[in-house]
């Protein structure tokens, strides 16, 4: 099983959601979080970066239709994200747990994630 967080409903269409973690940045150079907010955003983003492979992503290569998804095995990664979802809530944002067993091709893999092309739907 794979999991993604994008902000958005439960109504919208989740090809066209955005994941959280750009959104929590647009939040912060906006100026839209507090201090202890931008420091739990700060402490989540320096973990993930030194605890999660960051792949080779390359949109000449793969496309504009991929998008990373989290194993669900990897549990301190999700936690982080939830960490980066309560501040998302907190100002109003609304975020979405997807969850898939197939979410499309993978392009890349390493232990914690997966970047897929999501499958067309005809």
């Amino acid at each position: 099983m794979f999991v993604r967080f994008v902000v958005g409903t439960d109504g919208e269409n989740h090809r066209l959601l955005k994941g959280i973690i750009n959104e929590a940045f647009r939040l912060r150079d906006r100026g839209r979080l507090d201090p202890h907010q931008q420091a739990c955003l700060k402490d989540a983003h320096v973990w993930l970066n030194a605890h999660l492979p960051v792949p080779p992503f390359s949109r000449s290569d793969w496309g504009p239709n991929v998008v990373c998804w989290f194993k669900d095995t990897a549990d301190p990664s999700i936690k982080k994200m939830w960490e980066i979802v309560a501040i998302l809530r907190e100002n109003g944002i609304a975020v979405r747990l997807l969850r898939s067993r197939n979410p499309g091709k993978i392009v890349y893999e390493d232990d914690f994630q997966v970047v897929v092309r999501e499958w067309k739907r005809l």
